[in-house]
Order: structure tokens, then sequence, then C-alpha cells
């Protein structure tokens, strides 16, 4: 009966329950009460069953009862009510010491066996939401750390709580199966707080607003305090940034859902180095991601696991390494979202962040549109930038403000002192004159002051609208950072001088691009 039951859990569940040591004595306990019950429940059902016949009477047997589905327990609110920038909002974690207890010890058995905390398991938690419309409740949700070289434990080295990045799952099931859940349209939610103390506090909000507003799919994102409550003690972390996403239902509300039906990858620099999408990567970098294993490949596949053999993206590799010329032009434009990646380079060049996929090819979802069969590239991770974070160093200068839009910098060249190190979409696409010129005129509609794009005054106009909303209380937060512009403005100015000058040289030099 033990061995029977342990089988029916998956690997990845058995290694949890063994390092939560409380929860595994009570899996046990259950197990061994049910098997030296088990024989006198069977007698007794035996004499039971034997009573009726000798009595002769007629029995009606129960109808066997099948395994019920997926509890539908879809939250009604909306996707724009949590997502509306002009309410304040608050999250509460409602999670008791047990499981709080339960989830560090995992993480640190997780780091004894792999050397970082990034294991997936969740803990079983409720969300409390809360704005001017009243509270949701949410329970039984999916709770844990996230984040690749940011992750850390949950406690600092005495045991109290620290900041760390988390995620919600709506979906994940405990003892009720919540895999259809969704609340507020989304099945999951990213919490991230404010780790380079940026004043400011909304870089990578403003950051992700600026693609989409420029026609590059992005997460939506919203400010919220975070609150947890830890058995009967509440913790006030701060003001966090909680984002959309990325996946399936993220594809269906921008491109429908029989288009969002083709592959998805998250693309990062893993254990195979970074993805760069060249033709010499290792067998391996292609998969799908298994924690309990430490396994991480560059390209994570999330959607079709079951279905997909990866043949799609190899040979999408394998052709824009091989192929060259007009043969590659005519190519490019019928496999690869070119103009809206032309419109994510240029808004890239002008956020400044070095963590992206044209200086470290990291940082990226790629999907394939499965009614065009395009590819495309959608960014996230943009913590950096902007005159703030990591600068780029030691191949990029003062936030990337002087750095030439068409060389750039390349990070893994130095890095890995591979001389010329390819990022091949955008080695051979910016080599196309077409796509040069288009690309210029994107970087000149994201300075036009007319169009409210990459403006000063746009910057500050969101700003202020965070700042009323949250600047209260956050000296008592956990990350007590009170708001402030920085030098975000002065990075914005200097950046638009310095494209307006690299775009004046290139238009009377156009040899030189």
């Amino acid at each position: 009966m033990l061995s029977f039951a342990l089988m029916k859990i998956p690997i990845y569940r058995l290694n949890a329950l063994w390092i939560k040591q409380k929860r595994v004595w009570r899996f046990l306990k259950h197990i061994l009460r049910v098997k030296l019950m088990y024989k006198k429940i069977l007698m007794t059902f035996q004499m039971v069953i034997m009573m009726f016949i000798l009595a002769g009477c007629d029995i009606e047997l129960a109808p066997v009862v099948p395994t019920p589905p997926p509890i539908d327990d879809s939250k009604t609110e909306s996707f724009d009510r949590l997502f509306n920038d002009e309410e304040y909002k608050t999250l509460t974690i409602i999670i008791t010491k047990d499981e709080w207890d339960d989830l560090d010890e995992v993480m640190r058995h997780y780091y004894q066996q792999f050397g970082n905390y990034r294991t997936d398991a969740y803990a079983r938690a409720d969300l409390s939401f809360e704005d001017s419309q009243g509270e949701v409740l949410v329970e039984d949700i999916g709770f844990r750390t996230r984040g690749n070289l940011s992750r850390t434990r949950i406690v600092n080295d005495n045991g109290d709580p620290q900041l760390s990045h988390f995620k919600i799952s709506f979906h994940e099931t405990f003892e009720i199966d919540y895999s259809k859940r969704q609340v507020f349209d989304v099945e999951e939610l990213d919490l991230k707080y404010n780790r380079n103390w940026d004043e400011a506090y909304i870089t990578e909000k403003f950051s992700l607003s600026l693609f989409q507003s420029f026609g590059v799919y992005a997460a939506e994102t919203t400010m919220a305090k975070l609150y947890i409550k830890i058995g009967d003690s509440t913790y006030f972390y701060g003001l966090y940034t909680i984002f959309e996403p990325i996946d399936k239902l993220f594809l269906e509300k921008r491109i429908g859902e029989q288009a969002a039906e083709g592959d998805l990858y998250k693309s990062l620099w893993q254990n195979y180095g970074p993805a760069n999408l060249s033709n010499d990567y290792h067998f391996e970098a292609i998969g799908i991601k298994n924690e309990a294993t430490g396994y991480r490949p560059a390209y994570d596949l999330k959607t079709n696991k079951k279905t997909s053999n990866h043949a799609s993206l190899k040979a999408f590799i394998n052709d824009i390494n091989l192929k060259n010329g007009s043969v590659f032009e005519t190519y490019i434009e019928e496999n690869f979202e070119v103009d809206m990646f032309l419109r994510l380079l240029a808004v890239g060049v002008l956020l400044g962040n070095p963590d992206d996929y044209r200086a470290m090819g990291n940082n990226y979802y790629f999907y394939q549109n499965d009614v065009t069969h395009k590819w495309g590239m959608i960014p996230y991770d943009y913590d950096h930038g902007m005159g703030q974070g990591w600068d780029g160093a030691p191949v990029f200068t003062n936030w990337s403000v002087g750095m030439d839009i068409y060389t750039w910098g390349n990070l893994n060249e130095a890095f890995l002192g591979v001389e010329n190190y390819p990022h091949v979409l955008v080695d051979k696409i910016l080599a196309i004159p077409e796509y040069q010129l288009q690309y210029e005129m994107y970087l000149a509609e994201l300075i036009d002051p007319s169009k409210d794009l990459f403006d000063p005054n746009v910057f500050i106009m969101m700003y202020e609208t965070q700042r009323t909303l949250y600047s209260d209380g956050l000296e008592s937060a956990m990350q007590s950072q009170s708001f402030g512009l920085r030098n975000v403005i002065t990075y914005m100015n200097d950046k638009i001088d310095d494209i307006t000058d690299q775009l004046e040289y290139y238009q009377a030099n156009p040899d030189q691009r």
C-alpha cells in the first residue's frame, strides 16, 4: 500500500515531501494508519455483504464515482481591475508558520544540492487583494520565490523575513484541483521588489509601457504595497511591481486563441550559455526546464510540452544562420516579425538596458504564431537601465549614453572571450539598408516630443501618479526607500541629444552605417 501510494506522487513532489519533515510525518502516519486498518475494514465489509446475501436481500450496488474534473473557481474580477494604475492597491499573502518554515527548508535543501535557491516548490497560502472596490480573497494559492541570479532565501541568517521576488499561482493544486482557475484573467502573477533601490520606482514599469506604446508585445504592470502575514505576525515588505505573466493567456490576449497555439520559449543565459540564436548551441540548450535535476536550458519551452519536439525552433535557428543575401531577406520577412523587432531594438537603445538579447542573448520570450508561422520576440526583465542599476560594465559606460546605435555593445564577446560573438538577428537584420532606414525612423519617432513616447514629461506624469498613491508610509516598510527622481530626467535628455546627433550623422554619411 505504502509503496503504491508513493508511486502515485511525481518525483519532484516526493523530493519536497521528504524535505518537509512535519508534512512527511503527517503523511506517513496517515498511510500507515490506512495500512493497519485495511484488513479490519475489509473483513467488516465482507461480513456485511455476507449478511445481505444470507438474508436474501436484493442489493443495489452504488455506481463508481469518477475522478472529479478540475474546479473552475475563476474569480470574476477583471484584468483591468488589477492593472488599473489610478487605484491604490494592497496585496496580503496569508501563510501559516508551518508552510513558511517548510518553504525555507525546501530552499535550503535545494541550495545544498545545486548551489542556488531556484526551486519551484510552492507553499500553500491565501491572497487578499484590496482596492477602493473592496477585498478579493483567494484561497489555496501557490506561493514561492522567483528570480534567476537575484533569488535569495525568504529569511536572513537570523531567521527574519527578507526582501525577495515572489510568484503567485492561482492554478496550483494542493487538495482541490484548481488547474483551470484564473483570477483577474490570469493564472499567475509575478511580484518584484525594487532590487536596485531605485528612487523612481517605476523604471521597469515605464520601460515595458514604452514597448507597448510603440507596438511591441510586453507584459502589463501595476504597483501595489505588499504585506505577508506569517502566522500571527504581519510584515510590510514595501512597494512591489506586479507583472502579467508571459504565457499562453498573454499571447491569446494579443494574437488570438488559434495563433497562440504555437510554441513559446523563455530564453535566457543558463547552463548552456546565452540564448543568442546561433546554430552552434549545445544539444541540450533547447528543452524543458527540470528544476528537480537542475536542468535549465537556454531555450525553455513553456507551452506544448507534451507535443512539441522543438523542430520549428531548430529549423528557424538553422535557417537564419545559414541563409544570406537576398535569400535571407526573403526568408526573414516570411518567418519573423521584423517590424516589431526593429521597434524593440529602437526602444532598447533609448532605455539603455544592457541585459537583453542584443548585448547578452538574454531575457526575452520567443514564440511562433500558429496561424502565420512567424516567430516573434517579447522583451522582459528591464529593472536595469535609464541611468540606474547595472550600467553594462565592462563594455558600456554612462548607462549607454554615447554608444553607437549600430555597433552598440557586445557583452558576450567580453565575458566569453570570443571575438565578434554573434547575435544573429541583430547582426543580419541591421546589415540590410531597408531595415537600417526603418530602424532610424523608429528612433526618430521615439524621441519626437509630439509623440509622447520617450519623453521626460511622460515619465514624470507616471512617476507622480504612483508617488501620490504610494509614498505615504514607506518609511515603515522592510524596503524603506522614499520616492525621488534621481538622475532620470538628465539621463533621458542626454540620451535624446545623443540619438539626435547620431541620426544626423548617419543621414549625412549613409556609407558609415
